[in-house]
């Protein structure tokens, strides 16, 4: 287990610091990552892209889910308010 950081050892430091590594070369490590955004809707995707690194993880989600709600609500205010309103005439 990684202290500082609460992560659990994944890769063995043996396999890195090998002479012919095929993840160091030339002082330089190469990291495969993969990111999956397929449940964010993409209008929230520049928002979650621009949220600090830093901040927790459940900080970030909370602050996504509280922006999609925002944007959620300002639609349905959008909609209610730009709707036609049926105005009953007389005929006469």
């Amino acid at each position: 287990m990684n202290i500082a950081s609460g992560i659990p050892k994944f890769f063995p430091i043996a396999m890195i610091q090998q002479h012919d590594s095929d993840y160091v070369r030339d002082d330089t490590m190469f990291i495969k990552i993969m990111v999956d955004f397929s449940n964010l809707p993409k209008m929230l995707l520049p928002f979650a892209l621009n949220l600090h690194p830093g901040l927790p993880t459940h900080v970030q989600q909370q602050m996504i889910e509280q922006e999609s709600q925002r944007r959620q609500d300002s639609m349905v205010t959008i909609t209610s308010s730009t709707s036609p309103t049926v105005s009953q005439g007389t005929c006469g």
